[in-house]
């Protein structure tokens, strides 16, 4: 019975094609799932360098509030950055504490 099983070779193109069609589904869905890995850690750091851009932004608007006749202690504000929300909080605490006794400044953005 064996020797009739190594005689037949009907059925070896399609075991064949099988094992070809099934290596290029699981090659093809791995290099979807890369793509896709890549393409979030993308917008992460789009968002990352925005907020940092927004960051220096306050540092600059906060010094000159500071400069102004009336300086506030506290800023926050809302921005949008291609459809995205950043919260934007700046505090100055702890007058003359800083470095030449200036006052320390905590910059927040939450997006």
């Amino acid at each position: 019975m064996l020797r009739v099983f190594r005689e037949n070779n009907e059925g070896i193109v399609f075991v064949t094609v099988l094992m070809i069609i099934i290596i290029m589904s699981i090659l093809t869905i791995s290099i979807i799932g890369l793509n896709l890995s890549q393409i979030m850690l993308s917008e992460n750091e789009v968002e990352r360098l925005q907020a940092e851009v927004l960051a220096t932004g306050t540092l600059f608007y906060t010094y000159a509030n500071q400069a102004s006749s009336s300086p506030g202690t506290s800023i926050s504000m809302t921005e949008t950055l291609d459809g995205k929300n950043f919260s934007v909080w700046a505090n100055v605490v702890n007058p003359g504490t800083g470095p030449f006794s200036t006052n320390e400044l905590n910059i927040s953005i939450s997006y």
